[in-house]
């Protein structure tokens, strides 16, 4: 447990750095110097990137973090491990690219929108091919214990160089089309320091080597792959369809005031991100040595922490909400119901916890790939019925009821197969304490007037609920983990001061 507290809290820190450079990128630049309809482009661009990459991998992510103990060779340069893995990710990449390109006039069909989306339709290939890259090698570095440089790269890296892009466009270094160029470097770029990274790493080696695939091994390992491939792009469907989706039923503009009140519920996700990347490597060692009691402890320990932050995050945006949309333009303030929907379903995600890694990792993963294909016809037809009724809050409504239902049959999969579940009392308190922080903060006077005031109405309304939150979960000792992090920050704080 030493080595998720660790790596998990250097992963949290590294994401909320990120999502804090992030919010001010895509909430109050983003959002207010780029058109509602450009905004959408590039939420269009990166969905349709993420599912590609998806497809683009075959499998082999997924299936090398649950068999990578028999690929681990640290002198015999892990068996192969990159070189089947770069193989088969090119060869995916290939293959999605062709699709690609013969599919593009069925893509680009919103006559509003075609224009825009036509002349920035190939970004998508470098797009695809950096995240694709860095993915087998961030995987790669999990694998051998290191999460915290992928998690930096991502989460905070990637962002800064995004506001760095859209800063040119807004001193108008570039215009928008040049901004493209430079936020696809921008995007895209993480991949270089993350290659260096894994070459630094014990036994890294690009040098072929079959000599674990045996004719068994080979046909487990295939098949796991075929399934996370349905597993995996059931995930992103239920991340990036909504815009995708939203986009060709709408405009881009809706699209681009979608696109940043979602982004919310990403802030929201983040303490499970990271706690999920540290657990990972330690959940599959404990399945392969039989550790059945390790997991749990885990799956508990992960859901009450990701529970209390995601509650911390969540009262924040709420309480808050008004004075964060007088920063947009007008337009905007049509996503505040989509912030809270989105956020609610994400509660949901947060107090279920590691369930979708555990079944992965775990001898019953093809129940994962039941559920995933399910969320596929359910998080389509959602969209589809919803949107043209909702609009935007119809893809709000469609990713928060898809969230419940994938959390929901995982838990019981898991509860089933490995009697395993995560809910402990402690989960109850964290609602208690975060509903009586509600209560008293909403009651505090408000300071609003003009943009000036709302800054300091929101500072002093966040610290207050900071305060009072943080002191009630600190002594009532919910999470002694969280409870040990908060006294090594304040540890680190005071001797630096």
């Amino acid at each position: 447990m030493n080595v998720i507290k660790k790596q998990a809290f250097l992963g949290t820190i590294f994401s909320y750095g990120g999502v804090l450079v992030g919010f001010v990128t895509q909430f109050f630049l983003i959002g207010n110097y780029l058109e509602p309809a450009q905004n959408g482009l590039l939420a269009v661009l990166l969905s349709y990137m993420y599912v590609l990459v998806q497809l683009s991998s075959l499998g082999f992510n997924a299936a090398g973090s649950r068999f990578f103990p028999h690929f681990r060779n640290a002198k015999n340069g892990h068996n192969g491990y990159l070189f089947l893995g770069l193989s088969v990710g090119m060869f995916g990449f290939i293959i999605t690219t062709l699709g690609l390109i013969l599919l593009k006039e069925s893509i680009i069909k919103n006559e509003e929108n075609s224009t825009l989306f036509a002349d920035n339709f190939y970004f998508l290939l470098p797009l695809t091919l950096a995240t694709l890259l860095f993915n087998l090698l961030d995987n790669y570095a999990k694998n051998l214990y290191d999460t915290v440089t992928g998690t930096f790269l991502a989460q905070f890296l990637q962002r800064l160089l995004q506001l760095v892009a859209i800063l040119f466009f807004i001193f108008q270094i570039v215009d928008f089309q040049q901004f493209m160029y430079v936020w696809v470097f921008a995007v895209s770029f993480y991949v270089v320091p993350m290659l260096w990274k894994a070459s630094k790493l014990e036994g890294f080696s690009l040098k072929p080597n079959f000599s674990v695939m045996t004719p068994a091994f080979s046909k487990e390992f295939g098949f796991y792959s075929f399934l996370t491939i349905l597993t995996g792009f059931s995930s992103m469907v239920i991340l990036y369809i909504d815009k995708i989706m939203l986009a060709g039923i709408t405009t881009f503009s809706e699209t681009g005031i979608y696109n940043t009140a979602s982004f919310f519920g990403s802030v929201m996700g983040m303490s499970l991100l990271a706690v999920n990347k540290a657990a990972q490597p330690l959940i599959a060692d404990s399945f392969a040595n039989s550790d059945l009691s390790n997991i749990a402890t885990i799956y508990k320990k992960s859901c009450t922490t990701a529970l209390i932050v995601g509650c911390w995050i969540f009262l924040g945006i709420y309480l808050n909400i008004d004075n964060l949309f007088l920063f947009l333009k007008p337009e905007y303030s049509a996503g505040k119901m989509v912030v809270i929907i989105i956020c609610l379903g994400k509660l949901f995600d947060l107090a279920t916890g590691l369930n979708g890694t555990i079944l992965a990792l775990s001898k019953h993963y093809i129940y994962d790939t039941y559920i995933m294909v399910g969320l596929i016809f359910i998080t389509v037809a959602l969209n589809y019925f919803l949107i043209p009724i909702y609009g935007m809050n119809g893809a709000a409504f469609a990713l928060a009821i898809a969230t419940v239902y994938y959390n929901l049959a995982r838990y019981l999969v898991v509860l089933i197969k490995l009697g395993m579940q995560p809910f402990t009392f402690d989960l109850v308190k964290v609602i208690v304490v975060a509903s009586v922080s509600w209560l008293i903060i909403r009651f505090l006077p408000e300071l609003g007037g003009n943009k000036m005031m709302s800054i300091v109405d929101m500072g002093y309304r966040s610290a207050a609920l900071t305060v009072l939150y943080g002191v009630i979960i600190y002594w009532s000792n919910i999470s002694p983990e969280l409870n040990g992090a908060m006294k090594n920050l304040w540890l680190k704080v005071t001797k630096f001061f």
